[in-house]
């Protein structure tokens, strides 16, 4: 089981690389965050099965693909574990990994 601030600052490097252009997000990392944001949009927390639903269908590629899923994989994970999921710090973490699926879900596609 990987540790809430072990998710918050994997989605926070996520999040600042995509932010400076470091990490590109391909047609899949958008697919994935937008299954997940579709979830997200109806005002419902997001589960570990809802993550790994989207995990299922998912494409694994290389370099920040797996990345990306690496990351939904642990988050999943502490989705399934309600009292840490819900602590300050879970809390703190989910809102990072929603705060990067919200930023794929409405990035442009990376030109080629």
């Amino acid at each position: 089981m990987h540790v809430p601030e072990e998710i918050r600052a994997e989605a926070a490097a996520l999040i600042d690389h995509h932010a400076l252009g470091l990490w590109k997000p391909d047609d899949a990392d958008r697919r994935a965050a937008v299954a997940l944001f579709r979830f997200l949009e109806t005002g419902q927390p997001l589960t570990g099965e809802q993550v790994r639903s989207v995990l299922a269908h998912a494409e694994p590629a290389d370099g920040a693909t797996e990345r990306l899923l690496r990351l939904l994989r642990m988050t999943a994970a502490l989705l399934d574990d309600a009292p840490a999921a819900e602590s300050p710090v879970g809390r703190d973490a989910v809102d990072h990994v929603c705060l990067l699926l919200d930023a794929l879900a409405l990035s442009r596609p990376a030109e080629h």
